[in-house]
């Protein structure tokens, strides 16, 4: 069973393995890509375009928006492969997000997210830039 089964968040498929996919400490290449997969699966969201006003330019970006709570806690996130669009910026979180004793092993960004209900980002690790804004 996963060591963090306690919370309750596990993968379906993983939680049998000593760490889920969620959970696993050390994810390779291959198995970032499936972390991202999977998140993107067990959390239901859609996707919308918006456009995004800088001091110079306009751009047209696609965010993540998530209707219900997303609970990752204890999850440890991989550097987001090269290959694979996710991303939690301009995100909007509608129900709870639950983000304690998480890590991020890469850069993490919630720039213009919008959380409408609570959000805990307590016990959270970032081994490299975050950025909040």
């Amino acid at each position: 069973m996963c060591k963090y089964e306690h919370y309750g968040n596990c993968d379906l498929e993983t939680r049998d393995q000593e760490y889920c996919i969620f959970h696993k400490p050390d994810k390779n290449e291959d198995e970032a890509r499936e972390f991202y997969r999977k998140f993107l699966r067990k959390f239901k969201h859609r996707k919308e375009k918006i456009v995004v006003k800088g001091k110079f330019v306009e751009k047209e970006v696609e965010r993540l928006v998530f209707e219900d709570d997303v609970d990752c806690t204890g999850y440890v996130f991989p550097e987001v492969p090269d290959d694979v669009d996710f991303s939690f910026e301009y995100a909007i979180f509608k129900g709870d997000a639950y983000f304690s004793d998480a890590t991020f092993k890469g850069n993490a960004s919630f720039i213009k997210a919008t959380f409408e209900k609570d959000a805990s980002f307590s016990g959270v690790t970032f081994e490299k830039k975050c950025r909040f804004f």
